[in-house]
């Protein structure tokens, strides 16, 4: 089957690829910057223009899996996050109605609770998908998508554990542990966070994200989410031990001068410290556990 992929060189367009032509699809892997590949077509274009900016279509399309988007959290980043989410949906809609196109799987997020911009863009572009009046329609709501050694990603949670290592200035300090070459004893400081120990970040890995994507097949939406996430106060032990910094959840407290330059950093993930509650459709998923964030923090510091 021929399939058109929008975000095809992108971190999960990347990975999804690589599956669906593994399988022996035909993939048009649309992109401003597109990669090339066995069984995998490049094409230059942008989903923000008309026609998703193509002068040739190719006449096999089947299946259209629209991954393209931004994914920044940033009140200030408003404007771009709409015109590439909302209005490259609708040109992506547009063309798949005018070029014929029965089948059209968009991947959008389980946060869809309109607490930023990014948020309310993928509410609003599943709202769109849902009434396109395209045969068939597939909405993928996938959790907070973690990077692996094979596909790695410096997500939200490696932003988020890097703005930790950069307001105490002790990445050199962090890498000499993980490395094992430290002999001296080191102070541990102490931060304070605003948090809820009990609720869950729903975090999956890319590899369960993109296997399900390539392999559901039926009209509907589908939650691709980790049936059993940790709780935020298992991550703020793991991330804890492994920084060297006692985190500590308490709900109200007068920031300290490190502590409130990263708050003012870390603005954006306040909301998700807090955890969410998502039903799943995937079941043999990779546990999120120690090790695995043990893995996110040395990707994240060594690359």
């Amino acid at each position: 089957m021929a399939i058109l992929v929008t975000g095809s060189s992108g971190f999960l367009g990347k990975a999804l690829t690589y599956r669906l032509t593994r399988a022996g699809h035909n993939v048009y892997g649309l992109s401003r910057h597109p990669l090339s590949g066995e069984n995998l077509v490049p094409l230059s274009g942008d989903i923000t223009r008309p026609n998703l900016g193509l002068k040739e279509i190719p006449k096999d399309i089947a299946a259209t899996y629209h991954l393209a988007a931004v994914h920044r959290l940033g009140e200030n980043q408003s404007e771009e996050i709409w015109q590439t989410n909302v209005g490259g949906t609708a040109n992506v809609i547009e063309f798949c109605k005018k070029h014929e196109i029965p089948r059209l799987i968009f991947v959008s997020s389980a946060y869809t609770h309109g607490r930023n911009p990014y948020e309310r863009s993928k509410a609003v572009c599943e709202w769109m998908v849902r009434n396109s009046g395209i045969p068939k329609v597939t909405i993928l709501k996938p959790s907070i998508i973690m990077g692996t050694p094979q596909h790695f990603y410096p997500g939200h949670v490696s932003q988020f554990i890097a703005l930790l290592i950069k307001v105490h200035e002790r990445a050199e300090v962090v890498r000499r542990k993980i490395e094992g070459s430290l002999q001296l004893p080191v102070l541990r400081p102490v931060f304070r966070l605003s948090a809820n120990p009990e609720g869950r970040l729903n975090l999956i890995s890319i590899e369960d994200v993109a296997n399900a994507i390539a392999e559901i097949e039926q009209p509907g939406t589908f939650w691709l989410t980790h049936p059993e996430p940790p709780t935020i106060g298992m991550l703020v032990e793991w991330i804890s031990e492994l920084l060297m910094v006692d985190i500590k959840i308490e709900p109200l407290f007068k920031p300290s001068p490190v502590e409130a330059a990263f708050q003012k950093l870390a603005k954006a993930f306040e909301p998700y410290l807090w955890g969410d509650d998502f039903p799943s459709n995937l079941t043999d998923v990779e546990p999120i556990d120690r090790e695995f964030i043990y893995n996110t923090i040395k990707l994240t510091l060594f690359g």
